[in-house]
């Protein structure tokens, strides 16, 4: 019986023993299933392929483990993917891209290349249509895309035409794609730079260069001198201006061998000018006890022995002559005083002048000047016949002053009279 129990309390205690390493390893089981087990993952990014060895249960994980970032643009495909297990995760990016079509222009986002492009936006691209890049060029950001149709161009050159078909590029290009190379100095119409893109003509031009010289006339120049004691608007030449002479060298340009323009390459003086020395009064003249001022020039003014104003539509220069004007005479001038009424009807005043109504008929406004610059008789106009007319003295008008004495001193002296209206 003793054996018995003896063998007995052995058997307990193997038991217990059993027990405890199976307990053990259920908790390794347990500790090892909650770890989880690594596997692998292939990501496909466009035409980069790289492999992790990860536990991450989320593509968010997995993408960030691998140091991937994805945008709102991109494509990614997960039908592959089952976190635990081998799996394979393919991102197809996307790219903003314009595409011109046929000379439409529109926006998309593409995938892949410029192939994919042309499918995944159903465009028709014929064997005659051009497309600015290869086919199998992959996308970047921000690519423009053209596909167009062929133009015609005429390239007019040394009296040829030559037609033939191309696609939209500069001048430049289409010129190297028909052999032509225009010469360092010739005439391209439109400009190297110019986009042809539609049917259009281009002109090479030649252009060549021819020297030549000329003997020509070196003119004078005209040298003024103020003199106080003169009156203003007469002039007195000190020294008589002599041209000289000159040598000029030319270039004449020939553009398809008609001559177009000339520049001066170089001059060469041979006889040297005299300038002309020419003396000017700066003395006002005199003028009538009635007078009015005239504005002349840009800031000066000039009393008239004439009562009239001039009208602001006429405008006299510092040189005391009128802008513009119709006509001029000169001759001989006197003066007059009378109190009979003029062949027109109107009272004599100083303004209104007697002329011969056959050479300035009445009405005429005038401006009268004496050539001497002593006198401005000023804005007139034609109301009288001068006896003049019939006695044969070749006086070209009769002035009318206020009294006998200024007429006197006026006497016989050169006028000049300028027709206004």
């Amino acid at each position: 019986m003793i054996k018995v129990n003896h063998e007995s309390k052995a058997w307990k205690i193997a038991r217990v023993a059993i027990s405890v390493v199976l307990v053990i390893m259920c908790a390794m089981t347990i500790v090892a299933a909650a770890s989880g087990a690594t596997y692998d993952v292939t990501i496909i990014d466009s035409e980069r392929s790289v492999t992790i060895s990860t536990r991450a249960e989320t593509l968010t994980a997995v993408f960030k483990e691998a140091g991937i970032v994805t945008d709102n643009n991109d494509i990614i495909v997960t039908d592959k993917f089952v976190p635990g297990q081998p799996s394979t995760i393919r991102i197809n990016r996307g790219y903003n891209v314009s595409v011109s079509y046929h000379g439409e222009t529109f926006k998309t986002i593409g995938y892949g290349d410029v192939a994919n492009v042309i499918k995944q936006e159903n465009l028709e691209v014929s064997e005659t249509d051009n497309v600015n890049f290869p086919l199998a060029t992959k996308l970047s950001d921000g690519m423009k895309i053209i596909i167009e149709n062929p133009i015609t161009v005429e390239i007019r050159i040394d009296d040829e035409v030559i037609t033939g078909d191309t696609y939209s590029s500069s001048v430049e290009q289409i010129l190297k794609k028909f052999n032509i190379t225009p010469g360092e100095n010739d005439m391209v119409v439109p400009d190297y730079d110019t986009i042809i893109k539609e049917n259009s003509v281009i002109e090479v031009k030649r252009v060549t260069y021819k020297e030549r010289t000329a003997k020509e006339t070196l003119e004078f120049e005209t040298i003024y001198e103020d003199n106080a004691n003169m009156y203003k608007g007469t002039t007195h030449t000190k020294v008589s201006g002599v041209n000289g002479k000159k040598e000029v060298l030319y270039r004449d340009i020939y553009v398809d061998g008609v001559k177009t323009d000339s520049e001066v390459i170089s001059e060469t003086v041979i006889e040297k000018a005299v300038d002309e020395v020419v003396v000017r009064g700066t003395k006002m003249p005199e003028s009538g006890r009635f007078a009015v001022d005239v504005p002349i020039g840009d800031s000066d003014s000039v009393k008239t022995i004439s009562n009239f104003t001039l009208p602001s539509q006429y405008k006299i220069d510092e040189n005391l002559v009128p802008v513009s004007y119709k006509q001029k005479f000169v001759g001989p001038g006197t003066a007059y005083h009378t109190g009979y009424i003029t062949s027109t009807g109107k009272a004599p005043q100083p303004g209104y002048i007697a002329v011969d109504p056959d050479v300035i008929p009445y009405g005429s406004k005038l401006w009268i000047v004496s050539n001497d610059g002593r006198y401005v008789y000023g804005y007139a106009i034609a109301a009288d016949t001068g006896g003049f007319t019939w006695n044969g003295s070749g006086t070209l008008a009769d002035l009318y002053m206020n009294t006998y004495n200024e007429c006197v001193q006026f006497g016989r002296r050169n006028i000049t009279i300028y027709v206004l209206d």
